[in-house]
C-alpha cells in the first residue's frame, strides 16, 4: 500500500480520535484547537515526500500522531491553550496567580478611542491579539474607535505622533487570563480623512474588514488559522496588501474598475481568482493592470489555505 493512498485517511482518523477522546473527557479538544493543528499537517506532508520506503513513512506517521495525542493530553491538564493558543509571555506563575484570582475576574465591555487630530495625515494601526472575532468597518468622528466584548481580557492602547503620522498600538494585556475563555469580539472604526497602514498580528481568528470607506496604503495580516474576509475600495491610487497565514480561508473582494496583481507564494492552496490571467511564477493580473487608474497589489504567503479573489 502506497503512503499517499493512506495519508489523508490517517489524518481524518487522527482528528476523529481526538474528538472522541474529548467526548470521553480524556483530553480537551475542539474546533479552535483543530485550527491550531495546521503545523502538524506540514510535518506529515514532509514525511510523505521523504525519499524513504513507504513502510518507514507509515511508522513515522503513526509515531507523530501518537506523540501528538500524548502532548495534547498532558498540556490540557494545566493549560487553557486549547481555548486560545497564542498567549505570549504566559508563565507557570501566571497560572498560579490565575488559580487564586480567576473567580474574581469580571471583564466588562471595553471602549477605547483616539481623538481626532487634524494634523495627522497618516495613521499607523498595529493590532496584536490571540484569537476571536475582529471587525474593521465604518467611519468614526474620532481618529479611531475601539469596542471589545468578551472575557479574554483587556486591551491596552498607546499612541505616538511623529512627522504627521499617528502610530496606534492595540495589544491584548498579558496578565489576568482566565482558564475559560468564551468570547473575544472586537469592533474597530477609523477616520476616513487620513491614509492608513494596517498591521494585524492574530492567532486563530475570524477577520472581517470592509475597507471601502478608507484610504488604505498598506495592509499586512499575520494569522495562524483564520477566516479572513476583506472588501477593498478604490479611494487610493495604490493599495498594497500582504497575507502571511497558516491554514486559513481568505476571501478578498476588489472593485472591477481597479487594476490588480496577485503574487502567490503558497504551499498547498485552493485558489479561485475571478477575472485574472496567470503571467507565470505565481503572478496573476487583471486585463486592465497596465492601464488601470487605481492599482491593488496582493501578496499571499500561506501554508494550507483556500484563497478566493472576486471582483465586484
Amino acid at each position: 500500500m502506497k503512503y499517499r493512498h493512506v495519508f489523508w485517511a490517517f489524518i481524518l482518523i487522527a482528528i476523529g480520535i481526538l474528538f472522541m477522546l474529548n467526548n470521553f473527557g480524556v483530553l480537551e479538544f475542539g474546533f479552535r484547537t483543530l485550527w491550531s493543528l495546521w503545523p502538524l499537517i506540514l510535518i506529515l506532508w514532509g514525511i510523505s515526500i521523504l525519499p524513504i520506503k513507504d513502510g518507514i513513512k507509515i511508522i513515522a506517521l503513526v509515531t507523530v500522531l501518537a506523540l501528538t495525542v500524548i502532548f495534547f493530553n498532558r498540556i490540557s491538564e494545566k493549560s487553557s491553550w486549547f481555548h486560545f493558543h497564542n498567549f505570549r509571555g504566559f508563565s507557570d506563575k501566571d497560572w498560579e496567580d490565575d488559580e487564586d484570582k480567576s473567580s474574581t475576574y469580571n471583564y466588562q465591555p471595553q471602549n477605547l478611542s483616539v481623538p481626532n487630530d487634524s494634523l495627522a495625515a497618516k495613521g499607523e494601526l498595529k493590532l496584536e491579539a490571540a484569537a476571536g472575532n475582529f471587525t474593521l468597518q465604518g467611519v468614526t468622528s474620532d481618529f479611531l474607535s475601539f469596542n471589545k466584548t468578551g472575557d479574554i481580557g483587556n486591551y491596552s492602547l498607546t499612541t505616538n505622533d511623529e512627522n504627521g503620522r499617528k502610530y496606534i498600538n492595540l495589544s491584548l494585556e498579558k496578565s489576568g487570563v482566565r482558564h475559560t475563555v468564551n468570547e473575544n469580539k472586537v469592533e474597530i472604526k477609523l477616520s476616513e480623512r487620513p491614509s492608513w497602514n494596517l498591521d494585524f498580528d492574530i492567532g486563530a481568528a475570524e477577520i472581517l474588514m470592509d475597507l471601502r470607506d478608507y484610504k488604505i496604503d498598506t495592509t499586512t495580516i499575520n494569522a495562524g488559522a483564520s477566516s479572513i474576509d476583506i472588501k477593498i475600495g478604490d479611494k487610493n491610487a495604490l493599495t498594497v496588501m500582504t497575507f502571511n497565514a497558516g491554514a486559513s480561508s481568505i476571501k478578498v473582494d476588489i472593485p472591477k474598475e481597479s487594476a490588480c496583481q496577485i503574487k502567490s507564494e503558497s504551499f498547498m492552496i485552493s485558489k479561485e481568482f475571478d477575472g485574472f490571467t496567470k503571467k507565470g511564477d505565481g503572478i496573476y493580473q487583471t486585463a486592465n493592470f497596465a492601464t488601470g487608474k487605481n492599482k491593488i497589489l496582493l501578496t499571499v504567503k500561506t501554508a494550507i489555505s483556500k484563497i478566493e479573489i472576486n471582483r465586484y
